[in-house]
């Protein structure tokens, strides 16, 4: 296997280049940008964009990859089958799919070994991509009024990811 080059940036990349990169995001409101998250006593708590998007604390992305394996383990619906198909491939030849057996759904509530995952996947990956300390200080807070749960977060990332989708929509570069 190749070493990894021992420098990853260019030789004129200005040494600041990462952090303006992270202060023009939040300029423009990119949806790669981190929000902060404003509890009613004024604290912050800095919320990275959704963690599919790998833009992480190497820490956390490194349980998030945890939790997403120990997903792969939650209990499923039954598998299903997929007969042997024929069809005609982009030029119009006859060609033959070929049989396939493919994992059920994932059943939810998310369980596993039969008993409900606590607490929920949703709030997981809230409280793996926060880590302790900043989940909380998001629980033991108010948001307008009402305790700060996982779901503040959530409406954050889902926000975030339909400016993905207008930005998709109206550039489809």
């Amino acid at each position: 296997m190749p070493e990894k080059p021992a420098q990853l940036n260019l030789p004129t990349t200005a040494p600041e280049a990462a952090a303006e990169a992270t202060a023009q995001a939040r300029e423009y409101d990119s949806p790669f940008a981190s929000t902060d998250l404003v509890l009613d006593d004024g604290t912050v708590i800095e919320l990275p964009p959704h963690p599919n998007l790998r833009i992480l604390d190497d820490d956390r992305l490194a349980d998030y990859e945890a939790l997403l394996f120990e997903a792969e383990s939650y209990d499923r619906g039954p598998d299903f089958y997929i007969p042997e198909q024929q069809a005609k491939d982009s030029a119009g030849n006859p060609i033959t799919l070929p049989a396939e057996t493919r994992p059920g759904p994932l059943l939810v509530p998310y369980r596993k070994n039969g008993k409900l995952v606590t607490p929920p996947h949703s709030v997981r990956v809230v409280q793996t991509v926060l880590g302790e300390d900043d989940y909380a200080k998001l629980r033991a807070g108010t948001i307008n009024g009402k305790r700060g749960s996982a779901g503040d977060v959530w409406k954050i990332w889902n926000e975030q990811n339909l400016g993905l989708i207008e930005r998709r929509a109206a550039d489809p570069k």
